[in-house]
């Protein structure tokens, strides 16, 4: 998203269910990774232990193999294939993350705090926000607790047009974790399980 709420060029909507919730995200696929997996038959990577030994590595530069802690070389023995390179005593992280979630969005009937934090699931790695289809009443308490989490609200119930009760806190910087990689893997399994037009010709 940007500063005026709007979606950023090439952002696709998919309704996807994620972190027990079913959820309407925003997403920017990487089209260069998505067809870089599909050459080499990359499938989603859904090892949280194995992604976060391959976060300690920088993409596409060489790390001697010595460097690493036994550890670290043993999570990456576990890594499928076209996710790393190794040769010369060194090993390139190839894989990243498939897409970036920019929004997600979860519906409700009714203005409550289970609502918020349903949305709140998706906060530690995306703008989150509550879309209400059911009567107003509550919802003026709702956004006002949804304002303190930053987490945005949008009521649709009799409207032509939604009203945005409160912007999502979009100036927020997320810290690249193992957890939101795996998140952006399993959205992106889910996609790919959805629609195998979504893969980009090799």
């Amino acid at each position: 998203m940007v500063a005026d709420g709007s979606l950023l060029p090439g952002t696709t909507v998919a309704e996807v269910q994620a972190r027990g919730v079913q959820a309407v995200l925003a997403v920017r696929l990487n089209t260069a990774e998505m067809r870089r997996r599909a050459r080499q038959g990359v499938a989603p990577l859904l090892n949280m232990p194995v992604l976060d030994a391959l976060m300690q590595l920088p993409a596409d530069l060489p790390v001697p193999v010595e460097s690493l802690t036994e550890r670290e070389r043993m999570r990456l023995r576990c890594c499928p294939q076209g996710s790393v390179e190794q040769r010369d005593g060194h090993i390139v992280r190839r894989l990243v993350a498939p897409l970036e979630v920019d929004l997600a969005v979860t519906r409700t009937r009714k203005p409550s705090a289970a609502a918020l934090r349903r949305a709140g699931r998706f906060g530690p790695y995306t703008v989150s926000a509550v879309w209400l289809d059911g009567p107003a009443t509550g919802s003026e308490l709702m956004a006002i607790e949804a304002g303190v989490y930053g987490l945005g609200v949008v009521r649709a119930a009799d409207r032509e047009v939604p009203e945005l009760m409160v912007a999502p806190r979009s100036s927020r910087r997320f810290v690249p974790t193992a957890a939101g990689w795996l998140f952006a893997e399993q959205v992106y399994a889910q996609l790919l399980d959805a629609s195998r037009d979504l893969l980009p010709t090799p």
